[in-house]
């Protein structure tokens, strides 16, 4: 694999592009790294797909398929990238990221940190990201304040699996109701039916461009019918969470953990 390029590349948002995000929950610019770091990137990742990296402590999965099938996988995820690759903090794209991060949450940079996952929709049958609320997903033991930045590193268009949003969606107080993907908890795929897509605005975008969306702002991907891999890093920038009183009901979490560990029991040799 080749060097990572050193060359710097620096985004700027304008007053009129920070107060979009604030007002819809969402953003997307044309730009936040170079043509050759986006080539550089594409390695990594592709490195880290072809080799299944991470798939033995559980980093590498079908996110919309049951854990550990042996079928086709339609939305095949790495976690923590950076574990690998620590040189993907060093890139132009997780400084510019990080930065303009911070400006969307109005929080002084050393308050935001992150880390990423990358999702691949393969060519031809790259499955639906439904509807969804990232916060879905996270601590309901904690109050979160975060958003996601999505880079493509192949033209994202509506036909391969473009980000759509739903305008104000982040407002909610707080996260909708989410189940699984097909209702099986050892589908590690969240959906909500509680979205008004006649609403959404999609947002195409080429790859080295980015979208950002607030961890409330319902969005979706459609699946992947061209003949081309639509492959995305998405990289999740917070401020340290606060402690609820009591923690949120997410059933949806509860029963997935309860599915694995299941699945593990029924794996584990018994005496």
């Amino acid at each position: 694999m080749r060097p990572r390029p050193d060359a710097e590349f620096d985004v700027t948002l304008t007053d009129e592009q920070l107060a979009h995000y604030r007002e819809q929950g969402y953003l997307s610019i044309d730009r936040i790294t170079s043509d050759e770091e986006v080539e550089w990137l594409r390695e990594v990742y592709d490195h880290l797909f072809s080799n299944r990296v991470g798939e033995e402590e559980g980093a590498y999965f079908d996110l919309g398929g049951r854990r550990a099938h042996g079928g086709k996988e339609v939305l095949p995820q790495v976690l923590g990238p950076e574990r690998v690759f620590p040189e993907l903090r060093e890139t132009s794209h997780f400084r510019n990221a990080r930065r303009l991060s911070a400006a969307l949450m109005e929080l002084p940079l050393d308050d935001v940190n992150g880390g990423g996952h990358m999702i691949l929709k393969p060519a031809g049958y790259g499955g639906a990201t439904p509807w969804h609320q990232d916060e879905a997903y996270w601590s309901p033991a904690m109050l979160h304040a975060g958003l996601s930045v999505w880079l493509p590193l192949d033209p994202a268009t509506l036909d391969s699996g473009c980000l759509h949003f739903i305008p104000k969606s982040h407002l909610s107080e707080d996260v909708l109701e989410h189940r699984h993907i097909d209702d099986d908890p050892l589908v590690h795929g969240l959906v909500t039916d509680h979205v008004d897509a006649s609403q959404a605005v999609a947002c195409p975008i080429d790859a080295g461009g980015a979208t950002f969306h607030h961890c409330r702002t319902l969005h979706y991907a459609a699946p992947n019918t061209t003949n081309r891999e639509r492959r995305a890093y998405i990289t999740v920038f917070s401020a340290q969470p606060t402690k609820r009183e009591a923690p949120a009901a997410r059933p949806w979490i509860d029963a997935e953990a309860e599915a694995l560990a299941k699945l593990e029991s029924l794996a584990r040799p018994q005496s």
